[in-house]
């Protein structure tokens, strides 16, 4: 996994900048940090669902990692700085 901008503005879902990326080669997880806290953690799961389940439709990854996040971050999980 490793933070990197993944394009020239903070991804906000209408501009192109993803918010992360999964290699199915590499297997490498990218993720842009120029996101909220809560955003951050939806993106690290849905990439990681890409990467551990990667026959699944993007309808699927989306509908799980949204729930996943949402029930963490009303659990009170933050990432340690």
């Amino acid at each position: 996994m490793k933070f990197r901008k993944l394009g020239k503005k903070k991804p906000n879902g209408k501009n192109s900048t993803p918010f992360g990326t999964f290699n199915t080669k590499t297997k490498l997880v990218e993720i842009d940090p120029r996101q909220t806290e809560d955003e951050l953690m939806d993106t690290l799961i849905h990439e990681c669902i890409h990467a551990s389940y990667p026959y699944l439709e993007e309808y699927a990854v989306h509908s799980g990692s949204s729930t996943v996040a949402q029930i963490l971050w009303d659990m009170g999980y933050r990432r340690i700085r």
